[in-house]
């Protein structure tokens, strides 16, 4: 399998950097927001316009590779968007029409992509009960449960909803502001971007907003969501260790910058090692998800997600440590990324968890 980057993608990686670093602004992390979100609907309609929303439809091109380089840029540069999180309610709309099933919601996908509405995945974590599924009138389904914690749902115009047993699943979308639809700003470790719980109390959704969905399409789904919260955190941590090598060749100590030592160069070289062994499994991943087949795409989601995960926390740890006393302070942008490393290694099932599943599927 092929893991270098092809010129193409590191122009498209490029771009998102360039564009990110003038849209990001990491003092209003530090800010009292006052429970404002942070995430900026012209910055999401400004991605959009660039075509990285919709980066996953039909016809335009796009893999899974592509947006976690996308991804990846936003957790290095601590951005608040959830462009991933709507580019995969964009590929599951498209996969559900693929499963030669009924579309729903018309051009809900089609307004996603253009950025004039942001629509997020609500997704049980590994291990939580998904959403009740019950009959209603006239061909309507009726959705009982909660969510614990969906990133970009503060603002999200809407939700593609996963729900029912993983034998039977249902995707289903749910406007924000539906009878029944209750949903809760969350206060996280991380502070960089927009949680929120959602809680389904006799939420009716109308036929042709709701079907059957093959379960390979929930899996594939709930997959490449572990996937991209495994390529933030690899984002952040590539922050983390640029941040930190910047930091051991200005800061003195007995007469020498510490990074001439050669237990902090042990230190940094490890961080580099942890980054390319995450970006690694993480591509392949992605690859995976691309043109795999279901056994190696579980494998390598699996492989990415604890590797990647616990990779990044080491490199979060580290650079907290080399940075001494000035890691410490509210004012250093370190905790942003750390925060949202230590965050990212709990959404999608933690690292544990998915060397357990790692376990299962090569035994």
């Amino acid at each position: 399998m092929d893991l270098l980057t092809s010129d193409e993608q590191e122009a498209l990686a490029e771009t998102v950097r360039e564009w990110l670093a003038g849209c990001t602004d990491l003092a209003a992390a530090h800010a009292d927001r006052g429970g404002e979100p942070l995430a900026r609907p012209r910055d999401f309609r400004e991605a959009a316009e660039l075509g990285l929303v919709g980066l996953l439809r039909d016809g335009e091109g796009g893999t899974h590779a592509d947006l976690a380089l996308i991804v990846e840029e936003l957790g290095r540069a601590g951005s608040p968007l959830p462009l991933g999180q709507a580019a995969l309610v964009c590929r599951a709309l498209d996969d559900v029409r693929g499963d030669g099933r009924a579309g729903i919601a018309g051009d809900t996908g089609d307004r996603i992509a253009a950025g004039s509405a942001l629509w997020v995945p609500v997704l049980p974590e590994p291990g939580e009960e998904p959403a009740r599924t019950s009959s209603g009138p006239e061909g309507a389904l009726v959705l009982d449960g909660r969510v614990a914690i969906a990133a970009g749902a503060p603002n999200a115009d809407g939700f593609l909803v996963a729900a029912g047993p993983a034998e039977a699943p249902v995707l289903a979308l749910v406007e924000a502001d539906a009878p029944g639809v209750v949903r809760t700003a969350r206060t996280t470790l991380d502070i960089t971007r927009d949680f929120a719980s959602v809680q389904l109390d006799g939420v009716r959704v109308a036929a042709g907003s709701w079907t059957d969905a093959a379960p390979e399409t929930a899996e594939r789904l709930a997959g490449a969501s572990a996937l991209h919260h495994a390529a933030d955190a690899l984002g952040a941590a590539q922050r983390l260790l640029s941040m930190t090598l910047r930091y051991v060749q200005e800061r003195k100590q007995f007469g020498r910058v510490i990074g001439g030592f050669q237990a902090v160069k042990h230190h940094c070289a490890d961080m580099a090692v942890d980054v390319e062994r995450g970006r690694v499994t993480v591509r392949a991943a992605a690859r995976a998800l691309d043109d795999a087949d279901p056994g190696t795409r579980r494998l390598r989601i699996a492989e990415a997600a604890a590797v990647a995960g616990e990779a990044s926390s080491r490199v979060a740890g580290t650079a907290l440590q080399l940075h001494g006393g000035m890691g410490f302070t509210w004012e250093h942008d370190l905790h942003l990324f750390l925060r949202r490393v230590k965050t990212g290694e709990l959404l999608g099932g933690t690292p544990r968890y998915h060397y357990g599943r790692l376990m299962e599927l090569v035994a």
